[in-house]
């Protein structure tokens, strides 16, 4: 504690400097910790459901290629099934294109069995089973639409030539999903049934047991494997990670983009450093002859250094959160990034990365001011 206020000096001696080193470093962390941040968005996204013991049966050519709906009852008979439903992707939007958000028609009754994780009051969803035309939403599409229950909600068609006109009947409560909102599917089968003619997007199956899924899995798939319309069965997680890659390798490309900030905030804080080291030379060597060591030295530039970068770290993560907190991404983003924030595992990475970046970035000129000799840096005129 008797050197802190020599350490809180020197921090401050270039009060500019010092100002615009934090301003850049939280800049930079600032965005590797959104990066961060969206990474975990993704893996939230691809678990969120895990644990419902649901499995997600679509076309093995691709998500786009619908299946009969005779593959239900097949689906059903297969051991360990307890449900099935049929799930339509609709891909509709409010307005104006610019608000697309997830959309799904879904058989009504089985919101209660299927998709048990979405808890909706009773006596809402019994408006909604009752109501052709009703629809339940997440409350963040509430939020951002300003939707209540018994709203009309009108929606424009972009896969199908159907324009939904529903009546919001139920607002579903969901730990990590807030931003889907779903309709019957007798509706949507009256609307476009030629057009399909008698084929659905997906069907979802619930298992009983959790330790069945993989022999379900299986024996759906080489049930239909030689028909005219072989499946592909997902588990959950499995389901969401597909949509993820059809952007590419995500994961890679943010990592990768985050290790060049980093990278580059090394450097940068290294020649920043550098300079105020040089500048305080002769001012070390007084240091030394009056008895300060070469180690005590190396240890106060250290601290400095580290506390610079620390702050900036600090400065940009905690930013970051407080930003995110305010701003709601699921809109900004269309659905894509929901209940996004930066959580505490995000901020302790950044910490402690900003921890490494001050030891490497000021660690050679500490080390070089420890070293430097008396006599020369008494010479030394900067």
């Amino acid at each position: 504690m008797k050197f802190s206020s020599l350490v809180l000096h020197n921090l401050f001696r270039n009060k500019i400097r010092t100002v615009l080193t934090l301003a850049l470093m939280g800049a930079i962390f600032f965005f590797v910790s959104t990066l961060l941040s969206i990474l975990a968005n993704f893996d939230q996204a691809s678990t969120m459901n895990e644990g419902q013991n649901r499995l997600g049966v679509q076309s093995a050519i691709s998500l786009a290629n619908p299946l009969p709906l005779s593959h239900e009852e097949k689906i059903r008979a297969v051991p360990g099934v307890t449900d099935v439903a049929k799930l339509q992707w609709v891909g509709a939007y409010y307005k104006d294109q610019k608000n697309f958000f997830a959309n799904f028609a879904v058989d009504r009754d089985k919101m209660e069995t299927i998709w048990d994780d979405y808890h909706v009051a009773p006596a809402n969803m019994a408006a909604f089973k009752n109501d052709k035309r009703g629809a339940i939403v997440g409350p963040g599409l509430a939020r951002r639409f300003g939707w209540k229950v018994g709203d009309r909600v009108n929606l424009t068609g972009t896969i199908f030539p159907f324009n939904p006109e529903l009546t919001v009947r139920g607002i579903y409560q969901h730990k990590v999903d807030d931003s889907t909102l779903f309709f019957r599917m007798d509706y949507f089968q009256d609307a476009v049934g030629p057009v399909l003619n008698g084929m659905v997007g997906t069907f979802w199956a619930k298992v009983g047991r959790r330790e069945d899924m993989p022999r379900v899995k299986g024996q759906i798939d080489a049930m239909f494997k030689n028909s005219d319309y072989p499946t592909e069965t997902f588990t959950e997680k499995e389901f969401q990670q597909q949509f993820i890659s059809m952007i590419g390798n995500i994961k890679l490309l943010f990592t990768t983009v985050s290790i060049c900030a980093v990278f580059m905030v090394i450097l940068l804080a290294a020649i920043t450093m550098s300079m105020s080291a040089r500048e305080r030379v002769t001012e070390i060597a007084v240091l030394k002859a009056i008895g300060f060591s070469r180690r005590l030295i190396m240890i106060l530039m250290l601290i400095e250094f580290v506390t610079i970068a620390v702050a900036g770290g600090l400065l940009g993560t905690l930013g970051a959160r407080f930003l995110y907190k305010f701003v709601d991404m699921g809109a900004v983003t269309q659905g894509f990034l929901v209940n996004f924030g930066v959580n505490n595992q995000t901020v302790i990475i950044c910490l402690l990365t900003s921890v490494i970046v001050g030891f490497l970035a000021g660690g050679l000129p500490a080390i070089r001011s420890a070293n430097l000799s008396v006599v020369n840096g008494l010479r030394k005129v900067v």
